[in-house]
């Protein structure tokens, strides 16, 4: 567990969102996270930029005689990445869950849900879930539109749904992409049985599969542990370039004017999801194009 006398700046990466996963695991552990959580989840009536978390989270942490009423509310921790030209701009909040469990993501969002049943379910920008707590323990199913990564305790049957197809496991880690004609599913631990139209497919660790609309479904092997969005990095693999200039709409709100350019050609490559300048020239630059980011900020235009 963190020592404050060896790392003072701690509970700052915390609330910033960049503790490692190991460190945010063992730090959930910690019989006084409970404590820290309370706190935070007043702080968007603080000023954050002159309040001084750490030194009140001391404060709190030194009163002995402090006593809390345990919530046994799931907890959703939301970190949104919201960046503009060179710059990124991060938003931290935290929720209770209600009878209306219904979450959605916005533009360079990121909201990380603790599901009633300590599953974790991380939503990329420009996302819908929804699920139903009261039933939960008998119909662990979350309805998806867009992108989560899913962290899944073992249990009963957990389902993922979608209008492209439905993802099933026990408990394991996966991400699933669902959006228009494009259907992703990517398992990352464990095991997942993928349904979408008329396949039937199973995946193990390291194992990928795709299906889009009038095209063959693919399966392919990855090496990674997570999926990149995750550390704020969008990435592609042979895919229509229609799809790669949704994502950056998706991650940074502007329009792509998509007029002189063939959007079915196929496109690999990542791009950053915190850096508007370094995005765009990423993609375009590999594509040999040349553009123009309008005044507003919001429009992209290919130069002729």
């Amino acid at each position: 567990m963190f020592d404050n006398k060896k790392d003072d700046i701690f509970l700052s990466r915390w609330v910033n969102g960049d503790l490692s996963p190991e460190e945010l695991s063992e730090f959930q552990s910690h019989p006084e996270y409970e404590y820290y959580m309370k706190i935070l989840a007043g702080a968007d009536t603080l000023d954050l930029a002159e309040y001084d978390v750490d030194a009140a989270l001391r404060n709190i942490k030194s009163n002995k005689q402090t006593s809390y009423k345990k919530n046994t509310k799931p907890v959703i921790k939301i970190w949104p990445y919201l960046a503009v030209a060179a710059s990124v701009a991060v938003i931290f909040g935290l929720f209770l869950f209600n009878s209306n469990d219904s979450f959605a993501t916005s533009y360079g969002e990121q909201l990380a849900v603790t599901l009633p049943d300590g599953s974790e379910m991380i939503l990329n920008a420009k996302s819908e879930a929804s699920f139903d707590e009261k039933n939960w323990k008998t119909n662990r199913t979350v309805s998806l539109n867009g992108e989560a990564y899913f962290k899944v305790k073992k249990g009963s049957k957990f389902t993922v749904t979608t209008k492209n197809g439905d993802v099933s496991v026990l408990g394991t880690e996966f991400n699933v992409q669902s959006q228009a004609s494009f259907f992703e599913a990517v398992c990352y631990e464990g095991k997942v049985r993928v349904t979408s139209n008329q396949d039937n497919t199973i995946l193990t660790a390291g194992k990928a599969y795709r299906n889009i609309t009038n095209t063959a479904p693919e399966h392919w092997t990855l090496v990674a542990q997570e999926p990149s969005w995750i550390t704020n990095t969008s990435s592609f693999r042979s895919i229509p370039l229609h799809y790669v200039f949704k994502e950056l709409e998706d991650q940074y709100n502007i329009t792509i004017n998509t007029k002189n350019i063939d959007t079915d050609i196929i496109y690999t490559g990542t791009f950053p999801n915190n850096n508007i300048n370094v995005a765009l020239k990423t993609v375009f630059s590999t594509l040999g194009l040349q553009y123009q980011l309008l005044q507003n900020g919001k429009t992209v235009v290919v130069e002729n």
